[in-house]
């Protein structure tokens, strides 16, 4: 008798949804079945151990809740002075939009996931260094005994380092993430955002008004972003003030490195070796080393740096093959300064002309 009380149309809309989750249901297991296929083709030495993508989807959801609260808080501040306040409540009613830009490919742009992922390959390396690899007492540390420099230049880059360190925080220590991204990868965080936002808010025939608040949102954002300095960048102006010269460099890389300052470590790198900071940090986060050695040749970094510098990195990350790297020191040492210049040059052509050089090599 309960049937003769279902409305058709109840039914119609029922079965119509139902299909409709099927097809849905259908298209998500066929891309989780291509995803778990391309994972599990993944030669072992591409494959991003557990840890790591831990803390890189952190990164990813810290930095988009950052972008997010800024312009939603923002757009909702200009929808109210505005009168729009139902529009301001539609929009404050949005859930988060990490899953939403997350799935539509956000993070597969090459050049966002290459920087989160190279800055959060470097942290934890660096996190993980063995402390004080060579004695140096009550010495204050490296970039404390920088910012008390008598010349004014190397203090003053100094400091600003150090800032832009607490300014960023880790995602590590649960802390705040300040998104100090370049202005071309913030600006694109901050229209996916936005979009999503506006794709979720519920505001009915007053979509004009919610475009024009977020629209005018986002470029104050990306405005306020230029005041930001990066750590990286802040790292490669105080390695250009200290200028160091021939003999020092050795001396500043392992004082870096024993301090667990590897982004300064690799700012000193770069602009001793007149290769870009993305570069070098490259070649620092790859487990295979062999790359970093040259570098550090083409320096004439002597045999005790290189050997420091090389058992602090696999202490810091066992995957790297210790016995390996102290059977390789010889042939390391056997690399003349010279050679390891020839060898080093493409890589201080432009980064275009370089990517493309690579891609051709591996398509052969």
């Amino acid at each position: 008798m309960s049937d003769d009380l279902l409305d058709p149309r109840d039914a119609d809309a029922s079965a119509a949804y139902l299909l409709d989750h099927v097809a849905a249901a259908e298209r998500a297991g066929h891309r989780r079945l291509r995803a778990s296929a391309d994972h599990f083709h993944l030669p072992a030495d591409a494959r991003i151990d557990d840890r790591t993508a831990a803390r890189l989807d952190a990164t990813m959801r810290a930095t988009v809740a950052s972008v997010e609260t800024e312009i939603r808080d923002h757009a909702v501040r200009l929808l109210t002075s505005r009168g729009q306040a139902a529009v301001a409540q539609g929009l404050r009613a949005v859930g988060s939009t990490f899953e939403r830009v997350q799935r539509a490919g956000l993070f597969r742009d090459p050049v966002l996931f290459g920087e989160l992922f190279a800055r959060v390959r470097l942290d934890t390396i660096g996190r993980a260094l063995p402390t004080m690899v060579i004695e140096v007492g009550d010495r204050p540390t490296m970039i404390s005994r920088l910012a008390q420099a008598s010349d004014r230049l190397v203090a003053a880059a100094a400091v600003a380092m150090l800032a832009a360190q607490a300014r960023r925080g880790s995602v590590i220590d649960g802390g705040p993430v300040a998104v100090d991204l370049v202005r071309p990868l913030h600006a694109r965080i901050a229209w996916w955002v936005a979009a999503a936002l506006r794709d979720a808010a519920e505001v009915g025939d007053s979509i004009a008004a919610l475009d024009a608040a977020l629209a005018e949102s986002v470029r104050r954002a990306i405005d306020a972003q230029g005041e930001l300095v990066p750590m990286e960048i802040a790292a490669m102006r105080l390695a250009q003030a200290i200028d160091a010269q021939g003999d020092e460099v050795p001396a500043l890389l392992t004082e870096a490195i024993g301090d667990g300052r590897l982004v300064l470590f690799v700012a000193l790198v770069a602009r001793a070796s007149g290769l870009a900071f993305d570069r070098v940090r490259d070649l620092v986060i790859d487990a295979d080393g062999a790359r970093l050695w040259v570098v550090l040749r083409a320096l004439a970094v002597d045999r005790a740096t290189i050997a420091r510098i090389g058992f602090a990195l696999a202490e810091a990350e066992p995957v790297r093959d210790i016995e390996r790297f102290a059977d390789q020191l010889d042939s390391i040492m056997g690399v003349a300064p010279e050679a390891a210049r020839v060898a080093l040059a493409p890589m201080a052509l432009d980064a275009e002309y370089h990517a493309a050089m690579l891609a051709l090599g591996t398509a052969e």
